[in-house]
């Protein structure tokens, strides 16, 4: 029972942000960015306050011992130390501050043409923008390693209900050491906070798999709806439950149509608000052929190898690689996971393994291949793992339970490593660099960015080219290169078109200034044999204001 009472405790308090972040986007509308940004400056405190309380009481801990909660601490000192780093990579960037910092720039909340992910819900969006309006930017990594560090939490408490206190503290140290959260520790990425949601709405789920009480399945949806408005891999997983749900649970078509009616109330609650207020961008984006089709065109693969992608993603993790994935992953955890099913069959790891299974089926039409998105289902795998283990232990093979696990562990613990070894900001976070060292040196475009704050007129529009979209640092209003609006470069020097057509296109749009990475725009010239064309737009129609070697900064005649 103490394990439940946790578990509750900790899906109501980390449930807060959520439902806050709503309430501050409707009052974003209502009262002003302003006035919600501070109301979202005393949430955000009154919250953390109250983790503290309830870790310091012991109460989220119960039935572990105090090794354990030891090393939890640890863990926990290390990932906030990680997370300390200021925004550097890519959504850091773009959608967890530039689209908030765009908001309070503007005094509204107005979408981004460019952007569509400012259209999406995302409760993360309004605590951010209070962070950035405290000037705390650099905490806004804080709320997904918290949700991340609470994840492993929930998940322990979940295994030792089942299997014991043992293999709860196992399953904790299987998902924190998973070389994925190196990174994510290190950016604002709101996947782990969808991780989270993902992992309690299953419980719930199998909760009420059990007892067919309301109240178990409200809190599932409850939690999946709170990760569906801030990724929609969550509302991904939901989906997934409920179909492999209406299979089990056939003969109780009551129970079943009670339980979808309760989670579609629950996801139109927390995103509705979005999709009342933003509606939805033209993108022209087909979700039967997108990843499929993107993963054909841009990685030359064939259709086969593009579907076993999320199968893949496992096996094949390579940080930063375009058409590689995003991160590492563990393939043991599907190969112990799904193994489950040759030891025990309980209807609660029917419902999880096959909902990660329709999950991952589904995530070929619906989601671009990156390891990071796939981590609505990791909790389950880490789940029915832990079964596995514990189900071989019972039967007597004790030995072969923990060389499984310690092989998990072990396989974690060297991608994680490998991962540190690879982190470039070690200097900044011993103290042996300046933030502004950091960034120049993680963003190319930096030390323009620094110079056009300085120089240019709060009127200008800055439109960045082949940046990464890394435009946080920007006090001046931008562009970035973007398909969603037709305000890329490609289009405006597109075959045929003339310097002096080029130049009237990006006026037209507003632009005064341009931003490009001197290597890219170099390739890009080359490859495209612009070398004339392009000479000849910067020496009638733009000069140079700013090089460094790294970037260079044009402004339009």
């Amino acid at each position: 029972m103490e394990h439940q009472r946790a578990i509750g405790k900790i899906s109501g308090l980390f449930l807060v942000p959520a439902v806050a972040g709503v309430i501050l986007y409707l009052a974003a509308h209502l009262i002003g960015v302003k006035a919600a940004a501070v109301a979202g400056a005393i949430v955000l405190l009154c919250w953390v306050c109250a983790l503290v309380a309830a870790a310091l009481k012991g109460g989220v801990f119960s039935g572990f011992p105090r090794w354990a909660v030891a090393v939890f601490g640890l863990v926990t000192l290390w990932t906030l130390w990680l997370s300390s780093a200021p925004p550097y990579y890519r959504d850091d960037l773009i959608i967890h501050l530039a689209f908030p910092k765009h908001v309070l720039l503007e005094g509204a909340w107005n979408t981004l043409p460019f952007q569509p992910s400012s259209y999406s819900p995302n409760f993360l969006a309004p605590l951010n923008m209070a962070l950035v309006n405290a000037g705390l930017d650099w905490t806004a990594s804080f709320i997904p390693a918290l949700y991340f560090l609470a994840t492993a939490l929930l998940l322990a408490h979940w295994v030792a209900v089942e299997h014991g206190e043992g293999w709860g503290a196992w399953a904790a140290g299987a998902l924190l050491s998973l070389p994925l959260f190196f990174r994510l520790s290190t950016t604002a990425y709101n996947d782990p906070v969808a991780m989270f949601f993902s992992c309690a709405g299953a419980y719930w789920f199998c909760r009420w798999l059990e007892t067919l009480a309301v109240e178990d399945g409200a809190k599932g949806a409850l939690a999946l709806a709170a990760g569906s408005v801030v990724k929609y891999n969550a509302g991904l997983l939901l989906a997934a439950l409920l179909c492999v749900l209406f299979f089990l649970k056939r003969g109780n078509a009551r129970a079943w149509v009670k339980m979808a009616a309760v989670n579609a109330a629950a996801v139109l609650a927390f995103c509705g608000p979005w999709w009342l207020a933003g509606g939805a961008p033209e993108t022209g984006f087909s979700p039967f052929n997108g990843p499929i089709h993107e993963r054909m065109v841009m990685c030359g693969e064939n259709a086969i190898s593009a579907l076993a992608s999320p199968v893949r993603v496992f096996f094949q993790g390579e940080e930063g690689s375009r058409c590689g994935f995003d991160g590492t992953l563990n393939p043991l955890f599907l190969i112990f996971g799904f193994a489950v099913f040759a030891v025990a069959r309980p209807t609660s790891h029917r419902l999880l393994g096959g909902a990660t299974a329709l999950f991952m089926a589904a995530a070929v039409l619906l989601a671009s291949i990156m390891a990071r998105y796939f981590l609505p289902v990791i909790p389950l795998l880490v789940f029915l793992c832990a079964g596995f283990f514990a189900a071989a232990d019972r039967r007597g093979y004790k030995a072969v339970a923990v060389i499984c696990a310690t092989a998990v562990i072990g396989w974690n613990v060297w991608g994680y490593a490998h991962a540190a070894r690879s982190f470039s900001g070690w200097a900044y976070l011993t103290g042996h660099e300046t933030k502004n060292a950091f960034l120049a040196r993680h963003i190319p475009t930096y030390g323009a960015t620094e110079y056009m704050n300085a120089h240019l007129k709060k009127t200008d529009t800055v439109y960045f080219v082949f940046t990464g979209n890394q435009v946080y640092y920007t006090g001046i209003r931008y562009f970035y290169d973007s398909y969603w609006d037709g305000t890329t470069l490609m289009r405006h020097f597109a075959p045929g078109n003339s310097a002096f057509a080029a130049a009237n296109g990006l006026k037209a749009a507003g632009i005064s200034h341009l931003l490009y990475r001197a290597d890219l725009m170099r390739r890009y010239v080359e490859q495209n044999r612009l070398e004339v064309v392009f000479a000849e737009f910067i020496s009638r129609h733009a000069r140079v204001e700013y090089e460094d070697g790294a970037a260079t900064l044009l402004a339009l005649k």
